[in-house]
């Protein structure tokens, strides 16, 4: 294990330089590489989530249940 020394603690920032860090802020994450994207609230009868959930397990990786439905909705777009 590499030993270093305690770093020191003398060097003395000004309130002026402490205050441009702070209101210089960041910046967003801009996520405009891909399609738009939209949220959709789904409600599923109990029974039909446990068919759901049967078939995810039987896959040799089970996906998550959004990935299974985003799969089942593109492959019906497919097929028409």
């Amino acid at each position: 294990m590499a030993i270093s020394r305690k770093p020191k603690t003398d060097t003395a920032v000004s309130e002026a330089e402490i205050k441009a860090v702070i209101e210089k802020g960041g910046s967003v994450v801009n996520d405009s590489h891909g399609p738009e994207r939209r949220n959709l609230q789904l409600r599923l009868e109990a029974t039909l989530i446990e068919q759901i959930d049967a078939l995810r397990g039987k896959r040799m990786v089970p996906p998550s249940r959004h990935t299974w439905i985003l799969e089942a909705i593109h492959e019906k777009l497919q097929n028409g």
